[in-house]
């Protein structure tokens, strides 16, 4: 008996414990890029709140808008009500509450919205370089909805979380280097990219499921996929994680499509070729801002800003690589050459 009281209690605490939460929220005739994510709240604290996101196209106008929360069927948004119809800043704490009146909780929600960046679009990860807690409303070319805090890297910890970027041209190659941070990859889980035109209606780039498995933390697998030249949003969102497991991504870049510009004579003399064993060429490197050069397995083998014309080849094993050659101008060039 003793057993079955204890067990009762459990039960009871658990849903207490799971209850107020808000797991969606909508505007009135404005589709958002991204659903709804949340850090949750602490219950019945008033200093441990959650902390709600949603992304949003830029030229969003949040200043008189008519959004909707879904709390559930056994909760309630106790304040403010009714909700404020200008949400162009964070809305503060925002109380949901039991229908029972046994515990509540509160949240700050903020409506992002996404401004593009000029190509190539480049997103270094690590130490020095990003900041997960650093987008305000002057971040240009990314947003993030609920990506982990504290981190040098762009993790998912939970299933809706989602990453964006947006750019204001043609874009040619999509690469990045994605990781599950468990072992092995969880056959349930759903992890998809996606690209768009408005940021609206999205088309599948690539889906990590049950027969396309995610990469895991080792070996480091650098992505690259051509994408379609009408995009202008890509995202990343764990749409389905039921294995507590977390996701990364790092080092993300998007090229620009060069067919649609025009490559100066100087510009259309690089290239980058072996010059002996130990040493490659680059022609016409005053041109060159950044040379990255992949084995063709992904792997990035070489990392260069402003690289010379005469490049140490010592790290590099016989075979063909791929060379992607970023201008000064902006535009990309992509070129395969053997060792």
């Amino acid at each position: 008996m003793k057993k079955i009281t204890l067990l009762l209690l459990f039960i009871v605490a658990t849903v207490s414990l799971s209850a107020q939460r808000i797991s969606a929220l909508t505007i009135t005739g404005v589709p958002s890029c991204v659903p709804f994510s949340a850090f949750n709240p602490t219950n019945n604290s008033e200093t441990v709140l959650g902390d709600g996101q949603i992304i949003y196209p830029d030229g969003t106008d949040f200043t008189n808008v008519n959004v909707s929360l879904n709390v559930g069927t056994d909760s309630y948004v106790e304040s403010p009500n009714p909700l404020p119809t200008d949400w162009s800043s964070t809305i503060t704490g925002i109380k949901v509450t039991k229908n029972d009146l046994s515990s509540w909780a509160k949240y700050n929600v903020t409506l992002k919205k996404i401004k593009p960046a000029a190509l190539p679009l480049e997103i270094k990860t690590g130490a020095g370089n990003f900041d997960s807690n650093s987008w305000t409303t002057s971040t240009v070319g990314w947003a993030g909805a609920c990506i982990d805090k504290n981190q040098t890297l762009i993790r998912f910890g939970s299933a809706k979380r989602s990453f964006m970027v947006a750019f204001n041209s043609a874009p040619d190659s999509l690469i990045y280097t994605i990781k599950y941070l468990s072992s092995p990859w969880s056959t349930s889980n759903v992890f998809d990219v996606d690209g768009s035109v408005d940021g609206i209606s999205w088309t599948s780039i690539i889906q990590y499921n049950a027969t396309n498995a995610m990469p895991l933390t080792s070996p480091a697998v650098v992505t690259k996929l051509k994408v379609s030249s009408e995009y202008r949003y890509i995202r990343w969102i764990y749409t389905t994680r039921v294995a507590t497991a977390n996701v990364s991504l790092e080092n993300v870049l998007v090229t620009k499509d060069t067919s649609t510009g025009v490559l100066t004579p100087m510009e259309q003399g690089v290239r980058i070729f072996s010059a002996g064993n130990n040493s490659l060429r680059l022609e016409n490197a005053d041109q060159v801002k950044s040379l990255k050069i992949y084995h063709v397995s992904g792997a990035l083998v070489l990392d260069e800003m402003y690289p010379s014309s005469v490049i140490s080849a010592n790290m590099l094993v016989p075979g063909m690589y791929i060379g992607e050659i970023g201008l000064k101008s902006g535009n990309v060039i992509t070129t395969k050459f053997f060792k």
